[in-house]
């Protein structure tokens, strides 16, 4: 029983003839020491728009709004009075938590950008 050859691609004879040129022993592994990879990697192709990485289930996964909603109604105290009903909020506290402080040199390049635009600074 022979092993039926494996067709190849008009890319592939190339890349082929291009490493044994170059003194790639063929079932032998890539590299100085011949420990690389022994089998060609395979190509497919990308029908989609989105960059390479891009995970589609992202989109079904990531809910955002439900965390912020959550969050926000574990902020809020619902109390029931003889003049009705009253929202408190437990913080004073901001979604801008979650953003980072500007540095001092951000800070100092956009307030010379402010007094530029006033006119105030001459050099």
């Amino acid at each position: 029983m022979s092993a039926t050859p494996e067709i190849k691609s008009h890319g592939m004879k190339f890349a082929e003839e291009q490493l044994l040129k170059h003194g790639r022993t063929q079932g032998k592994g890539l590299g100085r020491n011949e420990n690389g990879i022994t089998q060609a990697l395979r190509v497919t192709l990308k029908q989609d728009t989105h960059g390479v990485g891009h995970d589609p289930a992202k989109e079904f996964t990531d809910h955002w709004w439900d965390e912020l909603f959550n969050r926000t109604a574990a902020s809020l105290v619902v109390e029931a009075g003889q003049d009705g009903v009253r929202i408190k909020r437990l913080s004073k506290e901001t979604g801008r938590r979650n953003h980072p402080k500007p540095n001092l040199l951000y800070q100092k390049f956009v307030k010379l950008c402010q007094e530029l635009s006033r006119g105030a600074w001459v050099g």
